[in-house]
């Protein structure tokens, strides 16, 4: 849980140059294109790509050079390439907080395998909501990889996610912290810290330095019965939200908590990074109780953006089903290596330290117990689709260190989750293409298959918009104009 640092920035353009080679043509022929900007399903398309970009998508046959690539098209639908907005790159699910010398082959395994994993879920561009230089740098090293961008984490001085590292080292591995004089008594200035690089516009101005797209506070005062963690104060939160706007950055708050969450829509923030599963003392079996359906009208009249993250207990609650380490999906995902190291006692750390907080209970018992709190967040979820409120893809993958999250097949199961809730096909579509390339700034270049869009594109066997399991038939993955197959992308033996 501890992800602290941001990375640089970069262009799109230097994105395009880096896919594909100069000059070259992909033809895709007599396909159906499902994009989300369309009414129906466009069979029988012809498109051009041409340096890494859509240069035309038609009826009509298309010219292209001479040993351009052509790809027959026919019974296969074409979409644009996945965005999973809520994702952090370098983290490898279920390894301990403190690195581990011995477990460090695994670590380079997975590292070398993460981006290819949310390739071969179609997931062709990812916002990295903070991890470290390092982790993010070694993501866009590999040869194959999704369009990554960056946002910033503004950590309030001991504060979540921060909570996690040891005291003794924690203002070191956490430096651009911000200073909060309203909890000065319990959490003062470290000595030596000079408070004037750590105000909010410093530690803000930053990270805009940096290339960030956004900015991500932490609203969260502890977790279960615990609320304790420092959060903002409401002065320090306006400063912040002034600071975000001035800069032209867009601003995301970590928040699952009714109490929590009304703080962030009262900040008046861009996008909730969490679904509402945290529902306090409004918590009931069935339904949405008036105090959650008012918050969640709020956040619809105010247009936040809303990442559900559904997979976040999910991936708890996986911790503790016998066939998790047995489904077939995780060797296309998980190096083997890795795959083998959940499945011994050292593996089950953190199953184990989650058992002990909630007293030792039986799997079962566990398991019930997550799922009960996931439901909130999907009846939160159906609440707020069915206002018409574009909701946006995001996994937060991993959210914790549980082996139950993996890249790319968590973006799936989110999308599962989302369908599992009430919301419809055409609405999870536009949730991971169109919408998260709008709310970020990016549909210049993405979301949708259109003439001079990067040619992020999947080649499916079946339609998107007819069934969710066409996302698990993808054929062919097409990044910046280069197609790749698709099981070429699966975890290789080791």
């Amino acid at each position: 849980m501890a992800r602290f640092a941001a990375g640089v920035g970069f262009t799109v353009a230097s994105l395009t140059l880096a896919h594909s080679a100069a000059g070259a043509e992909l033809v895709i022929e007599q396909v159906t294109v499902v994009s989300p900007q369309l009414a129906a399903a466009q069979p029988k398309q012809n498109v051009l790509v041409r340096d890494g970009r859509i240069v035309s998508v038609s009826s009509k046959p298309v010219g292209a050079a001479a040993g351009a690539v052509r790809l027959d098209g026919r019974g296969k639908f074409l979409t644009p390439g996945l965005m999973d907005s809520h994702v952090h790159v370098g983290e490898v699910p279920g390894l301990p907080f403190v690195p581990d010398p011995a477990l460090a082959a695994i670590g380079d395994a997975y590292t070398r395998q993460q981006p290819r994993s949310y390739l071969y879920y179609g997931v062709t561009q990812v916002l990295n909501l903070a991890s470290t230089p390092d982790s993010a740098a070694a993501f866009e090293a590999q040869p194959q990889h999704p369009d990554l961008f960056r946002c910033g984490p503004a950590i309030v001085l001991d504060g979540y996610p921060s909570v996690f590292i040891d005291p003794s080292v924690r203002h070191r591995a956490v430096p651009d912290f911000i200073y909060e004089p309203a909890n000065a008594a319990k959490h003062p200035l470290p000595a030596g810290a000079d408070a004037a690089q750590h105000t909010p516009e410093a530690v803000i101005g930053k990270l805009a330095a940096s290339g960030v797209r956004c900015i991500k506070i932490f609203i969260e005062n502890g977790f279960g019965p615990d609320s304790s963690w420092p959060i903002m104060s409401k002065e320090t939160l306006q400063r912040v939200r002034a600071e975000t706007r001035k800069r032209g950055l867009l601003l995301i708050a970590h928040a699952n908590a009714i109490d929590m969450q009304r703080i962030a829509v009262e900040s008046q923030v861009d996008v909730i990074a969490h679904g509402l599963w945290n529902w306090n003392e409004y918590s009931t079996e069935q339904g949405v109780p008036p105090a959650i359906a008012t918050h969640l009208r709020e956040i619809h009249a105010k247009k936040i953006g809303f990442q559900s993250t559904l997979r976040v207990i999910a991936g708890l609650a996986d911790l503790f089903r016998e066939d998790t380490l047995k489904d077939p999906a995780y060797t296309k995902v998980v190096p083997p290596s890795l795959l083998a190291w959940y499945a011994t006692p050292a593996g089950q750390w953190f199953k184990e330290e989650m058992r002990q907080g909630m007293g030792g209970v039986p799997d079962m018992k566990a398991m019930h117990n997550y799922m009960v709190v996931a439901s909130y967040g999907m009846r939160a979820t159906e609440y707020l689709h069915d206002l018409g409120h574009p909701l946006l893809l995001g996994s937060d993958t991993p959210s914790a260190p549980t082996f139950g999250s993996q890249p790319g097949y968590d973006t799936y199961r989110e999308m599962r989750m989302m369908a599992q809730s009430g919301v419809p096909l055409p609405a999870i579509f536009r949730a991971g293409t169109l919408n998260n390339a709008r709310q970020f700034g990016l549909d210049k270049d993405y979301g949708t298959v259109e003439a001079g869009k990067i040619a992020n594109l999947l080649l499916l066997t079946a339609n998107p918009l007819e069934t969710l399991r066409a996302w698990t038939s993808i054929d062919r993955i097409i990044l910046h104009g280069s197609v790749i197959k698709r099981e070429s992308l699966a975890a290789p033996r080791e």
